[in-house]
């Protein structure tokens, strides 16, 4: 009889300690901390972004923990739904929420150097409005522009001219509702479409591309 309550309570003893185990390896593991992204720019133009980066990081890992140690919520994956776990888990998505907005605005920096780009570039990606979805739509439109101030008085554009400056924006008129051919031809249709272009945006409806029209016309 003894043998069996010895037993009986080893196993007792073994399930605990393996539900305890359990436990502190969920929040003592090498996942169980939000991880700071090794791909960021760590040479940002703004450095308190960077700082408020690894800032949010830190919050983000310190009430996981302390929420689990204090009130036994995984905000990470709740087991429960009462009002108490709904709370705790809308502070930790708002938290990461946080998180994610700097990290991905560091990631895209560091893309953009690696592919030959400036800070200056970096910083007009972002005051443009852009999400990363449209990073290729911003390149395409600041080669536009570069090729534009390498010979400005080629690019002003007449009737006649035929290259692919005039076929991108073609492209671009028929994105904003001007139904012209596409076909990298300057006529007077394109010539019209640029003048009624510039007056609905209050410029000067000549119908040729100068900085400003062409920095209108690029605009998300």
């Amino acid at each position: 009889m003894k043998q069996i309550i010895i037993f009986l309570l080893s196993i007792v003893l073994l399930i605990l300690g393996y539900n305890l185990y359990q436990n502190y390896k969920r929040f003592h593991s090498p996942g169980s901390d939000y991880s700071s992204n090794q791909k960021i720019d760590l040479k940002y133009h703004d450095a308190s972004m960077l700082l408020n980066y690894y800032q949010s990081v830190e919050d983000l890992n310190a009430y996981v923990r302390s929420e689990w140690s204090t009130e036994s919520i995984d905000v990470r994956n709740p087991k429960d739904d009462d009002d108490d776990t709904k709370a705790a888990v809308a502070v930790y998505t708002s938290k990461l929420g946080n998180v994610k907005y700097y990290e991905d605005r560091l990631v895209q920096s560091l893309k953009m150097k690696n592919e030959g780009l400036r800070d200056t570039d970096v910083i007009a990606f972002e005051e443009s409005g852009c999400k990363g979805k449209d990073y290729n739509e911003f390149i395409k439109r600041k080669f536009l522009m570069d090729t534009f101030k390498s010979n400005p008085e080629k690019y002003s554009l007449k009737i006649g001219d035929f290259n692919s400056f005039v076929y991108e924006l073609q492209k671009i008129l028929v994105k904003k509702g001007y139904n012209i051919p596409v076909d990298g031809l300057f006529r007077d249709i394109t010539l019209k479409s640029i003048g009624a272009f510039e007056q609905k945006n209050g410029l000067f409806p000549d119908g040729k591309i100068d900085p400003v029209t062409l920095d209108y016309l690029l605009r998300p």
